[in-house]
């Protein structure tokens, strides 16, 4: 748990996370590139998002060191230590253990051969909903999600999630929504605002990439 206030840490998250989603769209071709003539199962987002932290760690874009699935860790009411969930990945900041910068990576739009099926659902229950109630990134005031959008129409996904955080408003407790200017041929970015579980606020900034 981060102590002392944690918007102090915001203005240096905000800015972390714009070089990581640079470096992140900088690299989604190198990323994508041996995966594009396999199909199923190594299409899957963990094996889209062990390519991608390859390509940063090789990349070197970001300072800092990226761990994949990133284990924290849990203390019960009893004392005992263990390890629980496990973040996609994380960029560490300084020595601190308890300050970093959360990614979660989704699926969406993904083609099966009974139709394209959205995963918005998976992707605000599943994905988003662990920085809600704090079960990632604790007490921190930043986290960011990408959305590995399958079949190439960020713009549906997009729409997808829009209806998605609408209709759970309330249990994902958003406060507020921006999406970034449109740019041909660039990510689809925005940000949510949430206030966690806990009573405190939290940023989530989305990235929508398209596989081609």
């Amino acid at each position: 748990m981060l102590a002392g206030d944690p918007s102090q840490w915001l203005s240096h998250l905000r800015s972390l996370e714009e070089r990581m989603a640079e470096a992140v769209e900088a690299v989604w071709p190198i990323c994508i590139k041996p995966l594009q003539a396999k199909k199923n199962a190594m299409t899957h987002e963990d094996h889209i998002t062990n390519h991608l932290v390859h390509a940063l760690r090789r990349t070197k874009l970001v300072p800092g060191l990226i761990v994949p699935q990133y284990k924290l860790m849990t203390i019960a009411a009893d004392g005992i230590v263990s390890l629980t969930s496990s973040i996609d990945f994380v960029l560490t900041i300084g020595d601190n253990e308890d300050i970093y910068l959360a990614c979660e990576c989704k699926r969406l739009n993904v083609p099966y051969k009974s139709g394209v099926k959205g995963l918005v659902g998976e992707y605000v229950d599943d994905g988003l909903m662990r920085f809600v109630s704090g079960q990632y990134s604790n007490g921190l005031p930043l986290a960011m999600m990408l959305g590995y959008v399958m079949n190439a129409r960020a713009d549906r996904a997009r729409r997808g999630l829009a209806r998605a955080m609408k209709y759970r408003a309330k249990t994902i407790n958003l406060q507020s929504t921006a999406d970034a200017p449109v740019k041909n041929g660039k990510p689809i970015r925005f940000v949510t605002a949430h206030l966690c579980t806990a009573g405190k606020p939290i940023e989530v900034s989305h990235t929508l990439l398209a596989w081609p």
